[in-house]
């Protein structure tokens, strides 16, 4: 009988420590990344944004040796409630910091809209065709 009750001492004393801390860790938000192609609309709560155009690109493509990497200029427009509230001119290259893009598009109290890459990336001896074109757009509430 001593060496049952000595068991369930031992299961019941390891229970105790097993919940040891109690602290409630913040999730934070998701954050929700999508494809706008040039030409199209996307609805962001009240918001809708626009992929205009690409203004240029003169990034350097794969498989070429450059002395500067380049960089891609796009139109971006932004609507709430069918009128235009903002019309962007979005420059992408290596050299932007995750920082500078952050809100680059629309950004309240409430949300944040950031263009954060545009593809498809050139290729030596092919030109990317318009319809091709996409914005990757990150979200944040």
């Amino acid at each position: 009988m001593k060496p049952i009750l000595f068991f369930v001492a031992i299961i019941f004393s390891s229970f105790s420590f097993a919940q040891d801390t109690t602290s409630v860790k913040r999730v934070e938000a998701p954050i929700i990344v999508s494809k706008l192609y040039l030409g199209e609309a996307m609805l962001f709560e009240d918001l809708e944004v626009r992929f205009v155009e690409v203004v240029e690109d003169s990034r350097c493509p794969k498989n070429v040796n450059c002395i500067w990497a380049g960089e891609v200029t796009i139109l971006v427009e932004v609507y709430r409630d069918s009128k235009k509230i903002a019309e962007r001119k979005l420059t992408i290259s290596p050299t932007n910091s995750m920082e500078n893009l952050l809100g680059n598009i629309f950004a309240s109290e409430e949300i944040s809209i950031s263009g954060i890459n545009i593809m498809p990336y050139p290729v030596a001896g092919q030109k990317p065709a318009k319809e091709d074109y996409y914005l990757q757009l990150e979200y944040r509430n």
